[in-house]
């Protein structure tokens, strides 16, 4: 419980938001393994899982609320993946538009987002408009997961399941965008906060990003993680060829129609890191 209240202080300061953690008990590095092999393989609901079903239900249809952001760090994203797939279950399309999902050291096997359903005015698609790869509109409109590339929860998780040769181009239902850290670690304050969301001086506020700092990295696209067209929500993450030059306008397909280019960094890449300090995304069209 020490280690969950130091997580949950450690988010408010990064986000300034009021936190709610859900606490899954442990017995023990190998026992811990074993329950995490369970869960992932046989969809096993622990009462840490239920409970937070619970809690993220609650919010979303609670009036008034407008954003309900679920964290989850290791085996949480686990017990994360299985709450979204009852949630896409059960709640209606108008309150899922409100949650936002972000991981840290995933070691999930699946993070399902289906395509919304279509209107009944909507014609039904063809072979041929799916073939197209036209991006349709998804469940959740915001998924985002953080990895450290030696990390071995991600190593057994998000980056395998991933990155992983499929034998279909419709196979790979790990859906997100993947922000990947070249370093070791696996703690949530120490490795990843710390990293990701690094603290100035006083501790009280996330600094801006400076050299050296993931986030002040140029974005670099795996080229080889394309999906077909369920797939361009996991190939934007690791990111990034995506182009941009200093004026504002639509991207399309990485450029502008003009020559003037610069890689992102990836905190123009990340959705979470908007979130910083009390801040808002900037709505997306």
């Amino acid at each position: 419980r020490n280690w969950l209240q130091n997580n949950i202080d450690r988010l408010s300061r990064t986000f300034h938001r009021p936190v709610v953690g859900v606490h899954n008990k442990t017995t023990g590095v190998i026992f811990d393994i074993i329950q995490c092999l369970i869960q992932r393989a046989l969809l096993y609901a622990t009462s840490d899982i239920r409970d937070c079903y619970v809690l993220v239900k609650r919010a979303l249809y609670k009036p008034g609320i407008k954003k309900v952001v679920l964290i989850l760090h290791s085996q949480g994203g686990i017990e994360g993946g299985m709450i979204l797939d009852w949630l896409l279950d059960e709640v209606p399309q108008n309150l899922l538009q409100y949650l936002e999902v972000y991981t840290f050291g995933c070691l999930a096997n699946h993070f399902s987002n289906p395509c919304r359903n279509l209107s009944t005015t909507d014609p039904v698609p063809s072979q041929e408009t799916l073939a197209e790869g036209k991006k349709r509109p998804r469940a959740i409109s915001h998924i985002e997961h953080y990895a450290n590339a030696f990390d071995f929860a991600t190593r057994w998780g998000v980056l395998h399941f991933t990155q992983a040769e499929m034998d279909g181009s419709f196979e790979n239902r790990f859906m997100g965008r993947v922000f990947v850290n070249p370093v070791p670690g696996h703690q949530l304050n120490q490795h990843y906060l710390g990293n990701f969301f690094p603290l100035d001086p006083t501790r009280r506020f996330t600094r801006e990003p400076r050299a050296g700092d993931f986030m002040n990295m140029d974005a670099q696209v795996d080229e080889s993680r394309g999906n077909g067209p369920e797939g361009e929500e996991v190939l934007l993450s690791l990111a990034a060829s995506r182009l941009l030059d200093g004026r504002d306008g639509a991207l399309n397909n990485g450029t502008y129609g003009n020559n003037e280019l610069r890689k992102l960094k990836m905190w123009e890449c990340s959705r979470l890191w908007q979130y910083r300090n009390g801040a808002t995304p900037v709505p997306v069209s």
